[in-house]
């Protein structure tokens, strides 16, 4: 009898212990599961938003070569000089090529309601080219009538390209939302399941303590710190593993191939896991041999500065397509991050333009951009205004640089600098560490930089480069993946 009472009473104290650890080592796995489908979400999310982005582009460019048809055939007809026909045939080779792109694009990113608009914009131009572009050329006095039919049909065919983008829009909007609400259920379930093991947690501490034994209750005790670490320590590499993630996620870039620039860049997190922040940059290829160049730094750190980051370069892309003037992206970008309510944002916003040799820039509360130009010392250029999403009267200024072949510009986030309190410090070692990188190989600046400034230095907080330079003579640049 006292066996089988000792094996009762044995029976009761550990069942407790061993429900209690199952239902952990369940939330465990729920969590880790949740991690793995929101990484796969988020990865899907950014691959089809880049893929939008470049649609969108597409969409710009059949436009530009609509225009250039008209314009030549416009320009003719006024003038009839045969040199004014360049951009019309150069318009007229150019389409049907960007129309397959495009058609390809809409099919992968499934965006049906685009294909109509399409094809209607296909039927336009063709019939334009029959019913207008041909007669015009082929007449030697302009025609009136046909002048005012070719408008109409250059204008069906803009509304097509409005109605094409405008569906592109719609379905980034709801690819953001899917990431976003994936980001969402995942933080949803760590809150419940954390609950739940409290409330699992003091049912067991109650059922130890009616037992009566204070060796039992003692034991309890242990069990629920440990209990309490290891919950704590789960919901933490959770986050931890989702912030990598994305980070990881949303930090792989390819860069525009343009002979006469080359690119580098570099990003780390912090060497302390809870200051993994929100460090971005973006390089986007803009017509005429531009390159528009975005970095960032989103105030806090954890999930919510990651999302806000991606939030932010959204909108500073969607800013830059309508108008790439680096204040006005600013500045648009600034009043809806203020309608959002979304922590402070700094950043520098640039456009390098190769063919005036050219580098304009606003930044918004960011360190400012260095110049270095062959011959002489690296310096630091004029610094912008107020952070992102502070005030929504905020203006920001473009200040523009002439930049001759061999000039380097580079752009980085505040932890190149702050790796102590000696700030001026910190802008010194850096300058100097752009001065030995003048002669690097190509593609090899920005690690040279951070190699040169952590070396012996620890890594307190999320840092990333980018170096552009101009070059006199082309170079093929082959795209690449950047770390």
């Amino acid at each position: 009898m006292g066996t089988d009472a000792d094996a009762t009473r044995g029976l009761r104290r550990h069942t407790p212990i061993a429900l209690t650890l199952a239902f952990m080592l369940l939330v465990v796995a729920l969590l880790v599961g949740a991690g793995i489908y929101v990484r796969g979400i988020v990865r899907s999310s950014f691959r089809d938003a880049e893929a939008i982005r470049a649609a969108r582009l597409e969409v710009g460019k059949l436009l530009n070569e609509q225009l250039d048809e008209e314009t030549g055939v416009r320009g003719y007809a006024s003038a009839r000089e045969p040199i004014l026909l360049a951009p019309y045939y150069a318009g007229r080779s150019e389409l049907p090529a960007s129309v397959a792109r495009l058609r390809t694009d809409l099919q992968r990113l499934n965006v049906p309601g685009a294909l109509p608009p399409l094809a209607d914009a296909v039927d336009a131009n063709r019939r334009w080219l029959r019913e207008v572009a041909f007669p015009l050329i082929l007449q030697h006095v302009p025609h009136a009538r046909l002048q005012l039919r070719g408008k109409a049909f250059v204008d069906r065919f803009r509304a097509d390209g409005i109605a094409i983008d405008a569906a592109l829009a719609r379905r980034g909007a709801f690819v953001d939302g899917r990431a976003q609400g994936a980001i969402f259920s995942v933080g949803a379930l760590a809150l419940g399941s954390i609950l739940a093991v409290v409330i699992a947690a003091l049912i067991f501490t109650v059922q130890q303590y009616r037992l009566g034994e204070r060796l039992e209750r003692e034991r309890v005790k242990s069990e629920a710190e440990r209990r309490r670490s290891a919950e704590a320590r789960a919901a933490y590499v959770a986050e931890k593993r989702i912030a990598d993630t994305l980070q990881q996620a949303f930090s792989e870039r390819i860069f525009p191939d343009l002979p006469a620039m080359s690119f580098s860049a570099t990003y780390l997190p912090a060497t302390e896991e809870s200051k993994v922040g929100g460090d971005w940059y973006d390089a986007l290829q803009l017509p005429k041999d531009r390159v528009l160049l975005v970095i960032g730094d989103v105030t806090g750190h954890g999930i919510d500065a990651v999302v806000a980051m991606n939030k932010a370069r959204q909108i500073l892309i969607g800013a830059a397509l309508l108008d790439a003037n680096p204040s006005a992206v600013l500045e648009r970008a600034n009043l809806e991050l203020v309608r959002g309510k979304s922590s402070p944002i700094t950043a520098v916003c640039a456009v390098v333009d190769t063919r005036a040799s050219e580098f304009q820039y606003a930044g918004a509360g960011h360190p400012p951009p260095i110049l270095l130009e062959p011959g002489q010392n690296a310096r630091l250029l004029d610094f912008g205004s107020l952070a992102l999403g502070v005030a929504a009267e905020s203006a920001y200024v473009t200040r523009s640089v002439r930049a001759v072949p061999g000039t380097m510009i580079v752009l980085y986030t505040d932890g190149v600098i702050e790796h102590s309190r000696d700030l001026a410090g910190g802008e010194a070692a850096l300058l100097e560490a752009v001065e030995s990188a003048a002669n690097v190989p190509r593609g090899q600046a920005a690690k040279a930089i951070r190699d040169r400034i952590f070396t012996r230095r620890k890594i307190a907080d999320d840092i990333a480069i980018m170096t552009v330079r101009l070059w006199e003579s082309p170079a093929t640049v082959s795209p690449r993946r950047i770390a």
